[in-house]
């Protein structure tokens, strides 16, 4: 797997991560926060599935979207876990936003 991008969605004061990532035959794969994966033929149909289901790109958040999500920008960052411990990673995928 070459390349990884974090997606972020907002229910409530929960916020939920999706991890899409690119792999070097051209397929993608999207882990969602409840532990399951999802192939696609190709990134922009596993962005458009993303886009669908509310996400938005992480990379792509500045300050005020953050705010209208329920959250401040610099309070959360993407999941990070040892490579290969996927429990690790799940355990993070969920969290609550606290009050502003």
């Amino acid at each position: 797997m070459s390349d990884e991008q974090w997606w972020i969605v907002t229910f409530g004061d929960m916020l939920h991560w999706a991890r899409l990532t690119m792999n070097e035959d051209g397929n993608a794969e999207v882990l969602s926060a409840n532990g399951e994966t999802e192939r696609f033929p190709n990134e922009g149909e596993a962005r458009v599935a993303l886009l669908d289901a509310n996400y938005r790109e992480f990379d792509g958040i500045d300050d005020d979207d953050a705010e209208e999500m329920g959250f401040e920008l610099d309070s959360v960052a993407p999941p990070r876990a040892n490579e290969g411990d996927e429990d690790d990673l799940l355990e993070q995928m969920t969290m609550k936003l606290q009050p502003r």
